[in-house]
C-alpha cells in the first residue's frame, strides 16, 4: 500500500529528529482523561441571530465565484459568536439599563447547559476550569457568576504575569473556596498548572486542536489525583460541528505521523469553497424555524 510506505519513509525520516515523551511514561498513576462532546440545541433569540447574519450574507453564499473569502470568514467569525452567546451582537440585550438575571443563561443554549451542569459538579465536589475563545464571552460568564454569587478566578490575554499567579495560588491553595476558574484558551494555554481542578469545559472549540489539548493539560497533568473529565460543548447544526469535524481530521494526521513514529504538519488554510460548506452547512434547518431547539 503506496499510504503506508509513505507513512514508514516519513517516520524513518523523523526519528532521529524526535523526542517524545508521553505523560503516562513517566506518571503511571495519572488516570487517563475522559472526553465527553455535548450537543446543544440553540435558543430562540440564537436561531433569530442565526439566521438573521445567514440572509444578510445570502448572497455570498449564492456566488461563490465573486464571494470574497475575507466576507467568508468574517461571516463564519460572526456564526461562532452566535452558537456563544446572542450578547456577543449590540443590540440583543435589553437594555439600557442592563441587569444580571437568568436572562444571561436562558437566552442561549450553551449557557443553560452550563447552568445545569455546574451546581451537579459543585455538588460533586468536582472543580471546574472553564475555556473560551472570547474574552467578551468570559465577560457574561463573570455577569453570571456575580448573579449566581459563585467565587472565581480569571486569566485572558490582558492578565499581568503576577495576576495570573496570584489567582493560580488561591484556587490551588488547600480547601479553597474559589469552585470555577475561566480562562481564554490561548491565553490560557502553556505556564499554568492547575492541577487542583478535575472537570475542564471546552466552552467553544479552537481551530487548532493542539490548542484545546494544551488547555485540557492544565488540570491533566503530573500532580492530578482525581479522574479528568472533560466536556466539549457544540453547538448542533452550526459551523461548530464544522470546526470539531475539522479538528479530529487534523488529531489523525497527528497520530499517523507523529504518534506511530514516535512534526505536525502546517495547518492548510481553510479554502472559500470549504469556508461556504461550512457556513451552509445546518443553515436549511435553522430557516426552516425559529424556534428553540433546546430540550430542557
Amino acid at each position: 500500500n503506496m499510504k503506508d510506505d509513505v507513512i514508514k519513509r516519513l517516520h524513518r525520516i523523523l526519528r532521529p529528529f524526535l523526542l517524545r515523551r508521553l505523560k503516562n511514561d513517566v506518571e503511571k498513576s495519572l488516570l487517563p482523561k475522559k472526553v465527553m462532546e455535548l450537543y446543544i440545541g440553540l435558543s430562540e433569540m440564537q436561531r433569530f441571530w442565526y439566521t438573521k447574519l445567514l440572509a444578510k450574507d445570502i448572497e455570498t453564499l449564492n456566488s461563490l465565484q465573486g464571494a470574497a473569502k475575507g466576507r467568508l470568514s468574517n461571516l463564519l467569525m460572526q456564526l461562532r459568536k452566535c452558537c456563544n452567546h446572542p450578547y456577543l451582537f449590540d443590540g440583543a440585550e435589553v437594555g439600557p439599563p442592563y441587569y444580571d438575571g437568568p436572562h444571561l443563561w436562558e437566552n442561549c443554549g450553551k449557557m443553560i447547559m452550563l447552568d445545569k451542569l455546574l451546581p451537579r459538579l459543585k455538588k460533586e465536589g468536582s472543580r471546574v476550569l472553564v475555556f473560551c475563545q472570547m474574552t467578551r464571552m468570559l465577560d457574561i460568564m463573570e455577569d453570571y457568576c456575580r448573579f449566581k454569587r459563585m467565587k472565581y478566578c480569571r486569566i485572558d490575554g490582558s492578565t499581568s504575569g503576577d495576576r495570573r499567579e496570584e489567582q493560580m495560588e488561591v484556587y490551588n491553595r488547600e480547601n479553597s473556596e474559589y469552585f470555577l476558574f475561566m480562562l481564554s484558551t490561548r491565553a490560557g494555554g502553556l505556564g499554568i498548572n492547575l492541577y487542583t481542578a478535575d472537570v475542564v469545559i471546552l466552552y467553544d472549540s479552537d481551530w487548532n486542536p493542539q490548542m484545546d489539548l494544551q488547555a485540557m493539560d492544565r488540570a491533566h497533568r503530573i500532580g492530578q489525583k482525581k479522574q479528568v473529565r472533560v466536556f466539549r460543548f457544540v453547538t448542533e447544526g452550526s459551523v461548530e460541528e464544522k470546526i470539531v469535524e475539522r479538528a479530529q481530521r487534523k488529531l489523525y494526521l497527528d497520530a499517523v505521523v507523529i504518534q506511530q513514529g514516535r512534526l505536525m504538519q502546517q495547518n492548510q488554510n481553510l479554502s472559500k469553497e470549504e469556508l461556504a460548506t461550512m457556513v451552509r452547512f445546518g443553515a436549511d434547518e435553522i430557516f426552516k424555524s425559529k424556534d428553540s431547539t433546546i430540550t430542557r
